[in-house]
């Protein structure tokens, strides 16, 4: 439900639903935000608010106890986001710690040099500090580099998103037509510059000099939105390019369905869901070949990777997909058999048996040492 919500959010949102009803007591420790209710129940998951973001470190070391007090947690399960939280020093029950990607070096795409330095420095930490624990990754990708840094493959698994059985879609608005009217190429996301945003319009800028009859459509708010309409009036893109700011899930379904492939440039990602969401619509993707995307998107078979941050090599793989209607029903074909291999219900059941795991080993460990 927060505003700044995005991939993660919804795979923890749809995860823990699906836990807690099987009935299992989910509480959620989040932040807060403006006019959000300190406590509320959410499809099933008690939601418990405090702070904004730049305090939570030190909320959760505070609240941890307390929560653990009023609700007789069996296992925590840390979202390791950017920054650790420490949970296992706080609370003498067994922790899970939940990543979707490490940042590395692509935080400095993103944020300014002393904040980027700290996330890097404390991922650098990891291994340190959680030695015992054990960790869930979205991808083989995140596995991989978790085990880079210093973290045993053995205290690693892999649960992969699901993705929403889309079923059909309305008919699209005037304001952006599918394959039958204006073709279109689609950006879905945070517009953040880590999320690959320039990529994406100077690649369209490129692509657009030989094709006059395809647009991009830019849906997805974020920090550099009311940056883009200068730079599309110095290109001459102004009447090309397509600023939907924030897209209801319906609009999005609806966007994803009629476009002729979707872009994703971002230079990280854990897993890239919007890359499944589209495939099950039949949509295939043009993505960075970045840890997380080369996953989600099979080179050759069900959408195309280019070097990440190179706006002609991607802008050559539109023309590529565009130019070419074999080419495109083959990934588009590959992407939609590829996606059906994901259910949130599949992921949900495998997290639960990580944690009924965890569970069992913290009770035969508590009873070895009581004798």
């Amino acid at each position: 439900m927060h505003p700044a919500a995005g991939g993660a959010e919804k795979h923890l949102h749809r995860i823990f639903s699906l836990i807690a009803q099987a009935g299992h007591q989910v509480v959620l420790f989040t932040t807060s935000f403006k006019g959000a209710r300190e406590r509320e129940v959410v499809d099933g998951i008690q939601v418990v608010r405090k702070g904004g973001d730049l305090m939570f470190q030190l909320n959760c070391a505070r609240s941890l106890k307390k929560l653990d007090r009023e609700f007789n947690f069996d296992v925590v399960v840390e979202d390791l986001n950017k920054l650790p939280l420490f949970c296992h020093l706080f609370l003498k029950k067994p922790v899970l710690v939940q990543m979707h990607h490490l940042w590395r070096g692509s935080i400095f795409h993103e944020a300014i040099f002393p904040v980027a330095f700290g996330v890097w420095f404390f991922e650098r930490i990891i291994p340190l500090f959680y030695r015992r624990q054990d960790f869930v990754v979205v991808s083989p990708s995140t596995k991989r580099e978790l085990h880079e840094i210093g973290v045993a493959e053995s205290r690693i698994s892999v649960v992969y998103n699901g993705s929403d059985d889309c079923g059909t879609t309305t008919e699209p608005d005037e304001s952006v037509e599918g394959h039958s009217g204006i073709p279109y190429f689609l950006w879905l996301s945070r517009v953040h510059k880590y999320k690959g945003i320039w990529t994406a319009l100077e690649s369209f800028a490129e692509f657009a000099e030989k094709h006059t009859d395809v647009r991009l459509v830019v849906a997805g708010d974020g920090p550099l939105l009311k940056k883009i309409p200068a730079w599309l009036r110095q290109k001459n893109l102004s009447d090309r390019v397509d600023l939907l700011g924030f897209v209801s899930r319906e609009r999005k379904r609806e966007l994803l369905a009629g476009a002729t492939a979707l872009l994703q440039t971002s230079f990280k990602e854990g897993w890239g869901l919007t890359v499944v969401e589209a495939a099950k619509l039949g949509t295939t993707t043009i993505a960075s070949d970045v840890p997380g995307l080369r996953d989600s998107v099979r080179n050759g078979e069900t959408g195309l990777l280019f070097q990440a941050g190179d706006a002609s090599a991607c802008a050559s793989e539109m023309d590529r997909l565009y130019c070419n209607d074999d080419l495109r029903t083959r990934l588009e074909e590959g992407a939609r058999a590829y996606a059906d291999e994901f259910r949130w219900e599949t992921a949900a059941e495998q997290t639960l048996n990580l944690l009924q795991d965890l569970q069992i080993e913290h009770q035969v460990k508590t009873v070895n040492e009581d004798e």
